[in-house]
């Protein structure tokens, strides 16, 4: 959720650059344009190459069972 806000907030930045973008000099522009490219192809890198790393895990709590308390664990499914 958080990677989505953070891609509409800077293609928000983008469209509102080209909207004032007749009041900046052309060397700024140029500037201002690799920047978001470099920051647009960081954050898309970052998105890829990081896995999710929530496997599915089971929980199974401890039981009593007459005599002493078995201990919980957990079971991944991978």
């Amino acid at each position: 959720m958080i990677k989505a806000l953070i891609f509409l907030l800077v293609l928000l930045l983008i469209f509102v650059l080209f909207f004032f973008s007749s009041k900046f000099k052309k060397k700024t522009m140029i500037f201002i344009i690799s920047i978001l490219l470099v920051i647009m192809s960081v954050l898309t890198l970052a998105l890829i190459l990081l896995e999710d790393n929530s496997a599915e895990k089971s929980y199974y709590p401890p039981k009593f069972d007459g005599e002493k308390v078995v201990p919980g664990f957990f079971d991944e499914k991978n």
